[in-house]
């Protein structure tokens, strides 16, 4: 094995690029690869599980989640500890899209690595905080959006038209109307066995 780059079967947790070869290349090590791996986008790599980061932030603006007069359904989670249960993102996305939500829409559309891309729970806008240094470095490193410090979108929601949203300056989560303007980065959840 190449030094720093992985498969599937020996990767360890931590943040990684992921190449279009489905390798996952320690960022430190970038440098000793990128002539011969293509970046696809960054992973957060938790205990079996692998969370994908789409490469930029959605058309590089900010989105409202729905409009006002429209009603999202789903599971309601009333406190951040009840929201940090959640993980639905798939289903919270696709309930926004039937409702009407534009930036859903685009979102279940993406075509990146054959995956199906949503916006990110709760809990998994969270474990991208976790590891927001990484990550960001990482993204940068291998020329894609690092995470701006602003509000982003969760689709966990809070109450009847409010959502969380996470603020990636400082890790604080909060809630917010859905016809707020924010920003929103897709995510991709898979566990490795299904790569």
């Amino acid at each position: 094995m190449k030094k720093g780059i992985y498969t599937k079967d020996n990767v360890g947790n931590g943040v990684f690029i992921f190449t279009a070869n489905k390798s996952f290349v320690e960022p430190k090590f970038w440098g000793l690869h990128e002539k011969n791996e293509q970046a696809q986008c960054v992973v957060i790599i938790h205990d079996g599980n692998v969370l994908f980061f789409y490469p930029e932030d959605m058309d590089n603006n900010t989105h409202i989640l729905l409009d006002w007069e429209k009603e999202q359904t789903g599971k309601i989670y009333p406190t951040t500890e009840e929201g940090m249960k959640d993980t639905d993102g798939i289903g919270n996305t696709k309930a926004l899209a039937v409702s009407g939500s534009e930036i859903a829409e685009k979102i279940i559309a993406l075509d990146l690595c054959g995956l199906s891309w949503h916006i990110p729970t709760l809990q998994e806008s969270v474990l991208g905080y976790e590891h927001k240094v990484m990550l960001n470095a990482a993204l940068a490193i291998c020329g894609k959006q690092p995470m701006k410090d602003n509000w982003y979108w969760c689709s966990t929601r809070k109450e009847n038209k409010c959502n969380f949203v996470l603020v990636w300056s400082n890790g604080l989560r909060y809630s917010s109307n859905q016809d707020l303007n924010f920003w929103v980065r897709p995510v991709s959840a898979l566990s490795l066995n299904s790569l």
